[in-house]
């Protein structure tokens, strides 16, 4: 998958919500428009998503041992919330951003049973501003949304890949071993 592939995904939630005639768009429009791109967000987020974990654990046992599972990686669930109405397009990116951090976690379990209730991303870092969607404007484009919204899939995509995961450790367990322990977030990989 891309950054087009991202864009699709949205664009493809618009036109099914709002449609792409202007002349017919009510006064709910926008909200609807809102809502649409986060439900594209979410849908892509939740596809594409890979966060990988290293975990220590301890083995309940009679003679306790490390749990020789050291790693695991996880999907993310949750939803991305509708961003409010906004008076420019750098405070509606940073509310964007701000409705991922909070509205995503771990899934329940790892592909090999580690439990980690975790928030993936903490870190603020998305660095699309306005300007960026002006220099791939072009007036004589038909139909511009597909080079914007690659701009601003392109954003979170490259926020997602590099600064947003959170490092924090914490409390983990893998029940089938069964061990406790602890893990953290290493890396977090959109594609």
């Amino acid at each position: 998958m891309s950054k087009t592939a991202f864009a699709q995904t949205i664009i493809s939630k618009l036109k099914a919500t709002i449609g792409t005639d202007g002349g017919s768009y009510t006064s709910g429009s926008a909200l609807s428009a809102m809502a649409a791109v986060a439900q594209g967000i979410t849908e892509y987020l939740i596809a594409n998503t890979t966060v990988t974990i290293t975990y220590a654990g301890i083995v309940s046992a009679t003679v306790p041992y490390p749990d020789p599972i050291i790693a695991d990686t996880f999907k993310i669930v949750g939803t991305c919330t509708p961003p409010s109405l906004a008076n420019s397009f750098d405070s509606w990116i940073k509310q964007i951003e701000t409705n991922i951090i909070t509205g995503f976690q771990l899934a329940p379990s790892g592909n090999v049973g580690v439990v980690f209730a975790q928030k993936p991303f903490l870190n603020v870092g998305i660095k699309t501003m306005q300007e960026n969607l002006k220099s791939v404007h072009d007036v004589s484009d038909k139909d511009p949304q597909l080079k914007v919204w690659e701009v601003i899939c392109g954003g979170i995509m490259d926020w997602i890949n590099s600064v947003a995961l959170n490092s924090i450790a914490g409390p983990a367990s893998r029940p089938t071993a069964p061990s406790v322990g602890t893990a953290s977030i290493t890396k977090i990989t959109i594609t």
